[in-house]
């Protein structure tokens, strides 16, 4: 026996949707195309069917209740699964069609061009979006279901999303073989801490730090900051002129080591200090996957077990 729903309950949910993600009316309305007083309307009759609120109302913001956080995991699993039904029909006949979106951090997404293409060839019908993003952000793009799917590395799991590891990188320390800071083989946190750091510049974040190691106290030995950027590249090039010493893992050295001659850099592992990162493909807890998304999965899996990567 199905329920019977009001025929305007998905469109309300829909509304709150973009309204949990904005956090306001105006905001939401805008990316929708319609009258803030239309999703105001569609807030207040969500609320009044579920004799609940949603949304705790102070000033001019809206902050989501545990009510409203509930609900929020419910409709994107709703919609999704919606989404899935659609794909599932649409792809009976075993061609894989279709819109597949995921996230990727750029050391992970420079690994796989050659992975995405060779799927293109083989299944033309289906159109790849990739959103190149920080850790942060393909974790975020991921629990609220922006995308199908994440590529990054981590060092914390997710509270609502599951990683599938693929493989792991240690952080390492990068310096120039020709530096003045007379480090030993193992370097001890003394010696970190009076070196000149490039570090990598987080826009989630009040000052530098890495991104793969948000969740560590950074002035552990980072004690020194000279120069902060957002690209590992670049701050190798700084490295390379001697601006100071950097932290990365070994992925993001392998992928940003291009067009430039780095055997001038020596690098120091930094286990002892910082966890391992841990690489992998990232997907929303209870993500009802289209064939086309379990198909490019299957495919980076596959392609990856192949390659020589970081054990």
């Amino acid at each position: 026996m199905i329920e019977e729903l009001n025929g305007d309950f998905l469109q309300w949910l829909r509304g709150f949707y973009y309204v949990s993600q904005t956090g306001s009316i105006r905001r939401a309305a805008q990316m929708m195309n319609r009258n803030p007083s239309t999703i105001s309307y569609q807030i207040r009759s969500l609320e009044e069917e579920l004799n609940t609120v949603l949304f705790d109302r102070y000033k001019k913001s809206l902050r989501i209740t545990p009510e409203g956080k509930k609900l929020f995991e419910w409709t994107v699993y709703t919609f999704e699964t919606l989404r899935g039904l659609r794909s599932e029909v649409g792809t009976l006949s075993g061609k894989l069609q279709g819109t597949v979106t995921f996230s990727s951090n750029l050391p992970f997404a420079a690994q796989v061009v050659g992975i995405i293409s060779g799927f293109r060839e083989r299944h033309p019908d289906v159109n790849i979006r990739i959103r190149r993003a920080l850790t942060y952000e393909v974790v975020d793009d991921v629990e609220s279901s922006k995308v199908d799917f994440g590529l990054t590395g981590v060092t914390v799991l997710p509270d609502h999303s599951e990683l599938e590891e693929l493989f792991q990188a240690r952080p390492l320390l990068i310096v120039h073989r020709d530096n003045t800071y007379h480090l030993p083989k193992k370097p001890k946190l003394s010696d970190l801490e009076r070196l000149p750091f490039v570090s990598f510049l987080s826009e989630r974040m009040d000052d530098s730090g890495e991104p793969y190691f948000e969740n560590m106290d950074a002035t552990l030995f980072v004690k020194n900051t000279v120069l902060s950027v957002n690209n590992y590249h670049l701050m190798l090039r700084y490295v390379l002129h001697g601006v100071g010493a950097a932290i990365m893992d070994e992925m993001c050295l392998k992928a940003s080591s291009y067009g430039t001659d780095w055997r001038p850099l020596v690098s120091y592992p930094l286990d002892e200090f910082l966890p391992t990162v841990r690489y992998g493909i990232l997907v929303r807890k209870r993500k009802h996957l289209s064939p086309q998304a379990k198909g490019l999965i299957e495919n980076i899996r596959e392609e990856l077990a192949k390659t020589n990567l970081p054990a």
